[in-house]
């Protein structure tokens, strides 16, 4: 593959953060296998497939993916040529800030002022040309611009899910595509304001791709989450040692759960973004199905063993046992091993009520 950083000279990381647990994605993403180990497209888990983008900007021994310990072994397994050392432990999840800041720290040991491009590791993009320009525009930004880069999406319809960024003044990026200062990040939106800022031009969908230099990343951090650059100094000064996991340990679960969007974009100074016209989806829930994969005539999203009569609109997803739907309209129906999950679409942002209800029941084999 071609890579940004031999094409370019830059010192590229990529960091893939997998210590997510999916929850709107229920019952195919569970606790033990969550949404970025699941195959939901036929190509590969989500994991995978971001490891194979990163490629585009590095080897294997320059990918470092963070997750919690116990998908320490799944992603060993998913995979198999990134080098063990790689694999991040976060003692616990704390959002995305602390382990960004932990992979960030462990870079910047080994390659002081390498760059970082961090990505989720369960979002479906397309079109990997168009991913790996953009990239390679976002990368040259962040080394010459002494900055934090966010990667934009074009928005195409009025999305009332997703995060946006206010673009401001024009930047010359030195390469590629077009870049902007960050005006403002904007919370999700209602859905006449999501009609605004699709008709307004100036406003693209957060991604959450984010590009920086390893020791920027720091130098935000210990101007605006001190106490957490503290004790990443700490962990810092024990990496390679016999007593770095007892630290890690001890300090790790102490950092404020913040994530990296309100803890530092949306509040340092020099924040730029690249607009991405690649397609990008987060697959948050299951309503993204009908996107990745389209609706039959009637509306449907249909996966697995399904037979199904005057049904519309539905999305029906089965595992090895059939699923049998007749006057189904407007629904969602899940088949697992142990789990039948049926719910109205409208219903779907519940999900984790549901799961909270499990908790409460002691149900947690569910989870």
């Amino acid at each position: 593959m071609n890579q940004i950083s031999g094409k370019n000279g830059l010192n590229i990381y990529a960091v893939i953060l997998a210590g997510g647990r999916g929850e709107r994605f229920w019952p195919r993403s569970r606790a033990g296998k969550p949404k970025q180990f699941t195959d939901l497209t036929g190509e590969g888990s989500m994991l995978y497939l971001t490891y194979r983008r990163s490629l585009l900007l590095a080897p294997p021994e320059r990918i470092f993916v963070v997750t919690g310990a116990e998908y320490r072994e799944a992603t060993r397994e998913c995979l198999p040529d990134l080098p063990e050392e790689n694999i991040v432990i976060e003692p616990e999840g704390r959002n995305t800030a602390p382990c960004i800041g932990l992979a960030a720290m462990v870079i910047e040991k080994r390659d002081p002022g390498g760059i970082m491009a961090i990505f989720p590791a369960d979002h479906l993009i397309k079109n990997t040309d168009i991913f790996s320009e953009t990239m390679k525009t976002a990368a040259v930004l962040a080394e010459t611009g002494e900055g934090l880069v966010t990667v934009g999406i074009t928005p195409t319809r009025p999305e009332t899910g997703y995060g946006y960024l206010k673009i401001g003044e024009k930047v010359a990026a030195g390469i590629g595509k077009t870049a902007y200062r960050v005006d403002r990040f904007v919370e999700k939106p209602g859905p006449g304001l999501a009609q605004h800022y699709l008709d307004d031009g100036g406003y693209l969908w957060n991604a959450g791709i984010f590009v920086g230099k390893t020791s920027v990343i720091l130098r935000e951090i210990s101007v605006y989450l001190p106490e957490m650059y503290a004790g990443l100094k700490e962990i810092s000064n024990v990496v390679g040692k016999e007593n770095y996991r007892q630290v890690l340990e001890r300090i790790y679960p102490t950092f404020t759960r913040v994530s990296i969007d309100y803890g530092i974009m949306e509040r340092a100074a020099g924040v730029f973004t690249v607009s991405g016209e690649f397609y990008w989806d987060d697959v948050g829930t299951w309503h993204a199905l009908e996107r990745v994969f389209g609706t039959d005539d009637s509306g449907n999203v249909i996966k697995g063993k399904v037979i199904s009569l005057n049904t519309k609109n539905s999305i029906i997803h089965s595992g090895e046992r059939m699923v049998a739907v007749i006057g189904a309209e407007d629904m969602i129906i899940v088949e697992t091993d142990d789990i039948t999950f049926v719910c109205h679409k409208k219903e779907s942002d519940k999900v984790r009520e549901l799961l909270e209800e499990l908790r409460r029941l002691n149900m947690e084999e569910y989870l």
